[in-house]
């Protein structure tokens, strides 16, 4: 009986010992079980904000990409030598450039290193790029879109055959190609306006 009555009270000693530690320590660092739980949670929230801020131009703008339609707003242009500013659409069939001047569907979107192209009308609807020929080599062109904003140089001009696609080729750098028909009032060719990626601003995620 002596035993069993001497282990009870150690166990209860123990028991109170433990319970005032616990107590004790909730009182001056927390809860420990729960806030392990909302350091580990937090570790994982840093990861995924880190992961989201630390997204690339180029991944933003193939996420973007994909949930691009034809006909729908592309981003924004402002060209200060022609005084525009008015929004791009996604495509260049005769609907989509009624609403604006429209991003050629085969060529790729701003921060993806390749060749992006925009066609506009010179004397129908609103004809934005009315005087695109008045574009001048060093003159600035703007590309404002929902995951950054890119900065082009005007670096020269070739007027082409209507037929002619080499104009969107490829480099190996960002190349900005605005074009419109040529002459005015005739489809016979393109006037061609070629500009270099300057800079890019990643917009907040």
């Amino acid at each position: 009986m002596r035993t069993a009555a001497r282990a009870s009270a150690v166990a209860l000693a123990l028991t109170g010992v433990t319970l005032f530690t616990w107590i004790a320590v909730t009182l001056v660092w927390g809860e420990p079980v729960t806030a392990l739980k909302a350091s580990r949670a937090q570790a994982e929230l840093r990861t995924e904000l880190v992961q989201r801020e630390g997204r690339s131009h180029a991944e933003r703008a193939v996420a973007y990409r994909r949930e691009l339609r034809p006909g729908e707003a592309f981003g924004r242009i402002a060209v200060p030598r022609l005084g525009l500013s008015t929004v791009l659409v996604e495509g260049t069939s005769a609907s989509d450039l009624a609403r604006g001047p429209g991003h050629y569907r085969i060529t790729a979107l701003p921060g993806l290193g390749g060749t992006v192209a925009v066609a506009g009308h010179r004397t129908t609807y609103g004809q934005p790029f009315r005087h695109i020929d008045d574009l001048r080599p060093g003159d600035r062109i703007t590309l404002e879109m929902p995951y950054g904003t890119f900065r082009y140089a005007v670096t020269g001009h070739r007027v082409v055959d209507d037929t002619d696609w080499s104009i969107l080729r490829r480099r190996s750098y960002e190349q900005l190609v605005l074009s419109a028909c040529h002459p005015v009032h005739s489809a016979s060719h393109r006037y061609a306006v070629f500009a270099r990626l300057e800079s890019q601003t990643t917009a907040a995620a």
